[in-house]
């Protein structure tokens, strides 16, 4: 027999493939566009990590042509970018040259595993017929006022003298040299991607959009909406603060914009306004404008007494990144002394501090701390030794109906009785279930009764707790069952009577009915139950200890108190009170904010799409007219950085200086370039239409194609990459470019593949392994199977170079399995046919739902079971090469064609199982009684109801547990179990 050559036949069919264009076939009336995050060319090309997702999308691609689809399945390169950049200035080479040469490498490595990749759509976008597009719908948002020039801050790399995005940091410093990065304005273009916040957040529930829970949840959490209040508060001066505000007798004129105090303001963002008068101390952040203003104050009598320390402490923040910043454990700040703010709602003076763990950016860059009612706030409280206010406290009318029914709880246990101890546990569970929180408000509850007597006993106690209007429902079997299955639950009463619970676990107890009951148990009754226990200081009910509950600080909505007129009112009720008490002030309004900030568009480099604008001393900035696109990078020997932040465009001073197209007098060409990101926000649209030189996508190819049907990728593009092109996509749809509202419909994210050692593949820790050389000891059937079975598609692993060695030899099996081929059509029904077509149903599932590592397992159990038969049927082992060929597609092709196949395997019909081959003639019925397990036996799979209570009635084990016993009634599940109820 010859042996299986793996890489001869691997080469072989690939140059078939190609040839013979089995990819291309976009005929059919079904379509799949299947589409990959096209990767970044770095220098050192894929290692074996980066094919997981590549491999999956080829997978369901393959498959998805099997069952009769058109599939677009395209490759391109995200090639523009700072790392290039960096190692052409590093090596003395132009980064086009350095790009091509990674191309060229990234792209031999991907032909080597035989994927379904049509490279007559691949794109780059640093080619100028790709990136004139990318310009053209820049001029479009620009036309349409998205595109604005701002002064942002960047992160500054003192020793590149360059403008670092935050992918080229490693823990606040420049990646590349490892110098501390700083912020630094700079003159920036800016989208006004906020502009577009509601859309991609509401967009996000939309049935059309298939995505993993996690991923939705990281952009709701990047695009951060939130409604709240923003109110100016006075900022008062050292001389001024000395002076007494007795005199002051209405506090709403003293803190009314009628009558400010030096006229200088901060305003705040909250969306609690309802604990302003927990407010103890403000701050703003660094970069906040006020402190500027402020250290600029010359008067010696108002001068700022700590001046030096706050512009040291000011430099400091500077040296830290946003995101440390954000993920800082201790909270560091410094009041700037010689300076208060106003409360305008008590006319108190409160200290104010300027502290990093504020963003300028986000809301005014200035927050009211109440620290009673934040963490972060009541930290800082903490360590600067501030007044910490109360001014929430828990809502007791309604904890007072919780503590009666905990009351009650302890009767009913009680008085539990084995006899009548069915009853106890279900009135008790209803009572905690019900009563205890789900219908207080309305004094309103659904009683669950099963017989007269219940009913009476339970319609008393449920009087007693204070319910009036109560509903009769029958109660649920599965609740029942419960009851019986947990019947041997033991009271415990602690020793001072004072303790309640259970023996095991109430709240595993409570969410095991909660499966059952479509209500759940409310998170407050349990708090109550476990945490809160009602702890009280000086017996008084408005003044519980803050640094009790939850943990620390109160801060869900309750009621307030020490609030003045508002005390008493819930959250909600004040939080509208206090708004409107602003606005008749004219120092406050409410406000829609968002985390998520405009995107900052600009590059200070060489190495990027250059943006499309000329400036005018006259006109002003003027965009490129379309006829001239695109505006191409000026091919120069140097591209070093300018040392000013400036791009090093700038110091090309005959591309730079050109004509206004406005008016035709000089101008200057914008020398910023744009990030990385701009060109991997549309790049799938180009896919369907790579070769369109008159616009950016046609409109019959885009409404063929569109959305992509399947889109993986790596988790780390949750947010800005997948937000940015949800924008992009908005917009494009709002001209009439594309004609559907979201890109993607199908979401998945890939695991990330580690090294052996267990740590991140990285050229620092030396546990890259090369696809190359794996595909060169075992073939790149045996990698991308291994790749799909090492585990769960979305979880990450590190890599096994044994875990290879296994797939080589379940494909060599497969080889193997060739030599019993039988031309014999097998109709019989037997272990082999019924596993096939269980096979098919489970693999075909298992596609389509991303779990290919089992899918895999059934194939080997298939394959197993093949080799105990003596001859196999060509029947079975051609539908079992077709289950095969999406994974395996060069051996699937192979042995194929050695069956006497003229045609490709891919242009066969996906095999569908019969269902009359998958029923099982005999099952374990686990036989129960109150739930429990008692027995399992073999039976018939269409044993009917009668025949198996006969056979559970009889059964010895069961007969101990129902001996003496009434029978309740009996539940019977088919193919599955019966369940004996008795009392």
């Amino acid at each position: 027999m010859e042996k299986y050559n793996s890489r001869k036949i691997e080469k072989k069919w690939q140059k078939k493939w190609e040839e013979s264009g089995i990819y291309k076939n976009y005929k059919k009336d079904k379509k799949f566009y299947a589409l990959d995050m096209f990767p970044y060319t770095s220098g050192e090309g894929l290692h074996v990590g980066h094919p997981r997702g590549y491999i999956a999308t080829d997978v369901v691609s393959r498959f998805k042509m099997l069952q009769g689809a058109s599939v677009l399945h395209p490759m391109g390169w995200d090639a523009f970018g700072l790392p290039t950049e960096n190692y052409a200035i590093e090596h003395k080479i132009h980064p086009r040259i350095v790009t091509e040469k990674n191309i060229s490498v990234f792209k031999k490595q991907l032909q080597m595993f035989g994927f379904t990749y049509d490279w007559d759509r691949e794109i780059n976008t640093t080619d100028p017929g790709y990136y004139k597009w990318t310009q053209w719908i820049f001029l479009k948002m620009f036309e349409k006022g998205l595109a604005y020039e701002s002064n942002e801050p960047i992160n500054w790399c003192p020793s590149c003298k360059t403008g670092l995005a935050l992918e080229d940091l490693e823990k606040g410093l420049c990646e590349r040299c490892g110098t501390q990065v700083v912020q630094k304005k700079m003159r920036q273009w800016v989208l006004r991607m906020t502009n577009y916040a509601d859309r991609l957040l509401y967009d996000l529930d939309s049935e059309d959009l298939d995505w993993e829970e996690q991923i939705l949840e990281q952009q709701r959490n990047w695009i951060g909406r939130s409604e709240g209040t923003e109110f100016k508060m006075p900022v008062v001066i050292a001389s001024e603060a000395k002076q007494s505000r007795t005199e002051e007798s209405n506090s709403e004129i003293a803190a009314s914009p009628s009558a400010p105090r030096n006229d200088i303001y901060i305003e705040v963002y909250t969306t609690r306004l309802d604990t302003a008068f927990g407010m103890t101390y403000a701050v703003v952040a660094p970069e906040h404008p006020i402190v500027a203003s402020l250290l600029k104050i010359k008067n010696q009598k108002s001068k700022i007494k700590n001046i030096e320390e706050i512009r040291n402490y000011i430099i400091r923040s500077q040296n830290k990144t946003e995101l440390e910043r954000m993920e800082a454990k201790e909270k560091t700040g410094m009041e700037i002394k010689g300076i208060k703010v106003i409360n305008p709602f008590t006319n108190e003076e409160i200290p104010l501090f300027v502290a990093d763990y504020v963003l300028g950016h986000y809301g005014t860059g200035a927050v009211m701390a109440v620290p009673a009612h934040d963490e972060r706030d009541w930290e800082f409280a903490r360590k600067y030794n501030l007044p910490i206010k109360q001014s929430i406290v828990p809502n007791y009318r309604e904890y007072e109906t919780t503590i009666k029914t905990l009351n009650a709880l302890r009767e009913i246990y009680r008085a539990a009785e084995k006899k009548d101890l069915r009853f106890w546990l279900l009135g008790g569970l209803a009572c905690a279930f019900y009563a205890g929180i789900i219908y207080r408000e309305h004094n309103d509850l659904d009683l669950i009764t099963e017989n007269e007597n219940d009913r009476i006993k339970m319609f008393q106690l449920l009087e007693n707790l204070g319910f009036k209007k109560i509903k009769e429902k029958k109660i649920s079997e599965n609740l029942i069952n419960f009851v019986y299955q947990r019947g041997e639950i033991e009271v415990d009463i602690g020793p001072n009577q004072g303790e309640f619970g259970l023996a095991g676990d109430f709240e595993e107890d409570i969410k095991y009915l909660g499966e059952y009951q479509s209500r759940v148990l409310s998170k407050r009754f349990v708090k109550s139950f476990k945490e809160y226990q009602l702890k009280t200081r000086d017996e008084k009910k408005d003044q519980i200890d803050v640094e009790y509950l939850s943990g620390k600080v109160l801060i869900d909505d309750e009621v307030l108190v020490n609030s003045e007129k508002y005390s008493g009112l819930t959250s909600q009720k004040a939080r509208e009170e206090m708004a409107k008490w602003l606005e008749k002030q004219r120092i406050g309004k409410k406000k829609i904010n968002y985390k998520m900030r405009d995107w900052v568009f600009s590059r200070q480099r060489y190495w990027g799409e250059p943006i499309p604008i000329i400036h005018c001393e006259k006109c002003g900035a003027v965009g490129v007219p379309e006829k001239e696109l695109p505006v191409t990078l000026p091919d120069v020997e140097s591209y070093e950085p300018t040392g000013t932040g400036e791009s090093p465009l700038a110091n090309i001073k005959d591309w730079v200086n050109t004509t206004c197209p406005k008016c035709g007098g000089p101008g200057k060409r914008e020398t910023n370039t744009m990030p990385q990101w701009a060109g991997s926000s549309w790049y799938y649209l180009r896919y369907i239409d790579s070769k369109n030189e008159k616009e950016l996508v046609g409109k019959k190819e885009e409404k063929k194609w569109m959305p992509v049907d399947l889109y993986v990728g790596g988790i780390e593009h949750a947010t800005r990459h997948l937000l940015y092109a949800r924008f992009w996509h908005k917009f494009l749809y709002d001209i009439g470019v594309v004609s559907t509202k979201e890109p993607f419909k199908k979401l998945v994210h890939v695991g990330l593949i580690g090294g052996e050692d267990g740590r991140k593949m990285s050229k620092r820790w030396g546990n890259v392994v090369s696809p190359n050389d794996v595909i060169e000891q075992f073939g790149a059937d045996s990698i991308r199977l291994y790749e799909m079975f090492m585990g769960p598609f979305t979880q990450g692993i590190s890599w096994s170079t044994a875990g290879v060695s296994g797939m080589r030899r379940f494909l060599e099996k497969v080889w193997k399995s060739q030599n019993r081929i039988m031309n014999y059509e097998s109709g019989i029904k037997n272990n082999v046919e019924n596993l096939l077509h269980k096979t098919i149903k489970k693999i075909t599932e298992d596609i389509e739902n991303f779990r290919f590592n089992t899918a895999l397992s059934s194939m080997m159990i298939y394959i197993n079971q093949l080799e105990k038969q003596k001859k196999i049927s060509m029947i079975h082992y051609s539908q079992f090469l077709i289950l095969l060929s999406p994974f395996a597609p060069h051996i699937a092709e192979e042995l194929w064609e050695k069956l006497g196949h003229k045609e490709s395997i891919f242009r066969q019909s996906w095999p569908k199982h019969n269902p009359q081959l998958i029923k099982d003639e005999e099952i374990d019925l686990v036989i129960q009684v109150n739930g429990k397990v008692r027995d399992t036996v073999k039976v018939s799979a269409d044993i009917s109801e009668d025949e198996a209570k006969k056979l559970a009635f009889e059964n010895q084990k069961a007969k101990t547990f129902t001996k003496e016993k009434v029978i309740k009634k009996v539940i019977f599940v088919k193919g599955k179990l019966i369940n004996i109820v008795v009392s």
